[in-house]
């Protein structure tokens, strides 16, 4: 498997896959918008910046670490990787184990890559009367992005995309470290995988890792 369309077909049939295929739909969604957004006010992080990665491990639902966890199972398939999520169970001030320095998007799994990751720097957020406005990471020493902007228009919204996502869970919208929820979701798709008779995720016959 190769791609994100992929795993929706292997799984094609099953909550799962519908799952997945219902939270993709949500992630293009947002790509498009927080994309044209960032255009609009040249909100940009600086090239090669990877510090909130460094500095901070996601919170995401179940949705969420289905889809990384099917990612780094069928698509990945890098054995090192997933013990390194599992040796990162406990961990809740980063680095992501996810996180790669030498590469251009520094995440292993970019097209899987939770909400916050898309959303950290790249949509406005709501203050406390409800207005939206954005706020430059406290990260971007190289000034790429404008320092405050306000907004009385509609523009994309952390929090509005947060609710959707919450409403496509099948855990209510319970968040948990990345660590955890994925290690936990990479048991249950090897098992459902092997239901499905095509699990291929173990390609070196080395036991396959399980949840603490």
């Amino acid at each position: 498997m190769d791609s994100i369309a992929d795993l929706c077909l292997a799984f094609d049939g099953t909550y799962a896959g519908d799952a997945m295929r219902t939270l993709s739909e949500l992630y293009t969604q947002i790509e498009l918008e927080t994309s044209s957004f960032c255009k609009q006010h040249e909100i940009a992080c600086a090239e090669g910046c990877g510090t909130c990665c460094e500095h901070f491990m996601p919170d995401i639902t179940t949705a969420e670490a289905r889809l990384v966890a099917a990612y780094l199972l069928f698509v990945k398939r890098d054995r090192a990787l997933m013990d390194r999520v599992l040796e990162f169970a406990g961990n809740t001030s980063g680095p992501c184990p996810l996180y790669r320095f030498d590469s251009p998007y520094h995440c292993s799994v970019y097209a899987a890559r939770p909400l916050i990751c898309r959303l950290f720097g790249a949509c406005a957020s709501q203050d406390k009367e409800g207005n939206a406005l954005f706020r430059r990471c406290r990260f971007n020493k190289e000034e790429t992005m404008p320092l405050l902007l306000k907004f009385t228009e509609d523009v994309p919204v952390m929090q509005d995309y947060s609710y959707a996502l919450r409403s496509l869970d099948d855990g209510e919208g319970v968040v948990g470290y990345l660590p955890e929820k994925v290690a936990s979701m990479m048991d249950q798709l090897q098992f459902l995988a092997r239901m499905l008779e095509f699990d291929d995720s173990n390609p070196d016959d080395t036991p396959n890792p399980l949840a603490s």
